[in-house]
């Protein structure tokens, strides 16, 4: 997706682009409309916006339906009882809500790539920082473009190679020496193959699965192991950093290639926020990881060293993303886990809105404090980050209003102080409170972001602590946005225009 920093309507956590989803069945009579609905509505939770499916029927022709909405919505019986296919992929998107390109179908996916030379369809999850130079020399090669994504970039890239050769696995290859950024791809050829490749970073999840009976045989890919979960499919194993894996109807799932780099980069919020718990990535599963998160914050937290203190204390978290991190933080402290947040499941989003009592309303809306549990209680608060910090002062001044007699904020995540550059929809800096208040205070950069949420105490994560947490060692994952440090050259080259540019203007 393009990387877009300006929002109109904003959310105060980290948002997530998309999900990927295949299926490749030997059975050429055999329609998979319906595992593509039920592998997309396991990963709704990565893309709310629009959902689309490709499928190949038996005759080599790609079709593709896309829309805006849910997959519940976008691909009811009615919708799928007309795409007839053995093979076929699928996407959910997240996209900038309310945007002139949202509206498009275009900026949909899949993207279906057809001309006189070549036809395929590509699902996409992430971010190609340098795409701009890549349009422009495919425009200087007389390339017509109808997007502004780097979706679309990629497509003409990916056929422009194909010019040269038919062999699949050398395009991707090819490719993937231009495209400096974070990605998990899907590709459906005509000739009803898939190809998927993750970036050589491994910043994106991608796993493949496989289902036998004895009537067929049925290949998956998927961004997350849920998306297998949902279909009844055995999970084989995660897509290495940098391998090109093909799903075939005819010689089913085969590594074609790995493209090794020198270290690896998952996404540290893949285990902290975006990922559904009872997903395992990279050997990993993201339940316990979070547990272990809250483990680790309970086990460094002075406050738990105050007898009065503990006597009257609940742990409480903020649902939903605050959960398993609350749990581990009860099973080390002994402190009573409670819901003391109830959350409206028909909101989907508290949206940061324009004044102040609009502001309160949406968290009202979204969220309501159980008042018996909390009344009188030493309230300690477990969530997974503070983006921009809006929405945690309104949870909890409607703790307080509900009778607590402290509020004490724990953070699963370190502070997120940098934007993100491989593909979460993060503010800049300056519109990151830790970012910002970094930037103002120093080192005391906690103290006034407590004061600021309005907190009796405030903890974060240690960046050790969140490595130990995931077992993971700090080469393995992408901790851009807690760091500053980037993994990707054109990242870095960005953010040096983007400095000179700023140095130039305060001159």
């Amino acid at each position: 997706m393009r990387l877009n920093t300006k929002v109109s309507i904003k959310e105060d956590k980290p948002l997530e682009h998309c999900a990927v989803f295949g299926v490749a069945c030997d059975d050429i009579g055999y329609s998979i409309s319906r595992y593509l609905y039920s592998g997309l509505i396991a990963l709704q939770h990565r893309g709310q916006e629009s959902t689309g499916i490709s499928i190949v029927n038996t005759g080599g022709h790609i079709f593709t339906y896309k829309r805006k909405g849910l997959v519940s919505k976008v691909l009811n019986n009615k919708m799928l009882s007309k795409f007839w296919g053995n093979v076929g992929i699928g996407h959910n998107r997240y996209a900038t809500t309310g945007s002139q390109e949202f509206s498009s179908k275009d900026y949909m996916q899949p993207f279906h790539l057809k001309n006189n030379e070549i036809e395929f369809s590509l699902a996409f999850n992430g971010t190609i920082p340098n795409y701009a130079d890549l349009k422009q020399r495919l425009e200087d090669m007389g390339r017509v473009f109808i997007t502004n994504t780097d979706t679309e970039v990629i497509a003409q890239f990916i056929a422009s190679l194909a010019i040269g050769t038919d062999d699949w696995s050398e395009i991707l290859r090819m490719a993937s020496k231009f495209l400096d950024g974070s990605y998990s791809l899907v590709i459906l050829t005509s000739e009803a193959d898939i190809y998927a490749i993750r970036d050589p970073l491994g910043f994106k999840p991608l796993c493949i699965g496989e289902l036998k009976t004895d009537k067929r045989n049925i290949y998956f890919v998927s961004s997350e192991s849920c998306g297998l979960d949902a279909v009844g499919a055995k999970f084989i194993r995660d897509v290495e950093p940098g391998e090109i894996v093909h799903l075939s109807h005819q010689k089913a799932i085969h590594s074609e290639m790995i493209i090794k780099a020198d270290r690896t980069a998952l996404c540290q919020f893949e285990y902290v926020y975006f990922s559904r718990p009872d997903s395992i990535i990279d050997g990993v599963s993201v339940g316990e990881a979070r547990v272990r998160l809250g483990i680790n914050l309970a086990k460094s937290d002075p406050l738990l060293k105050n007898p009065e203190f503990r006597e009257n204390a609940i742990v409480v978290p903020v649902p939903d993303s605050g959960r398993s991190a609350a749990v581990g933080y009860a099973i080390e402290s002994k402190i009573p886990y409670v819901e003391g947040l109830m959350k409206n499941r028909y909101v989907w989003r508290t949206f940061i809105m324009p004044g102040q009592k609009k502001r309160e309303s949406a968290v009202k809306e979204k969220l309501n404090p159980i008042r018996s549990v909390i009344d009188g209680k030493h309230v300690v608060l477990l969530d997974d980050s503070i983006v921009r910090g809006t929405t945690t002062a309104q949870i909890i001044n409607l703790i307080r209003e509900a009778g607590a007699k402290s509020v004490n904020v724990r953070i699963s995540c370190p502070p997120v102080i940098r934007p993100c550059y491989m593909g979460i929809d993060f503010p800049t800096t300056d519109e990151l409170i830790a970012g910002r208040y970094k930037r103002l205070h120093g080192d005391n950069f906690t103290e006034e972001i407590r004061k600021k949420i309005g907190a009796d105490s405030l903890r974060y994560q240690t960046i050790e602590n969140l490595v130990n947490g995931l077992k993971k060692n700090k080469n393995q994952l992408c901790m851009a946005c807690l760091t500053g440090e980037y993994p990707l050259k054109s990242v870095n080259k960005i953010i040096e225009l983007e400095q000179s540019i700023s140095s130039d203007r305060k001159s």
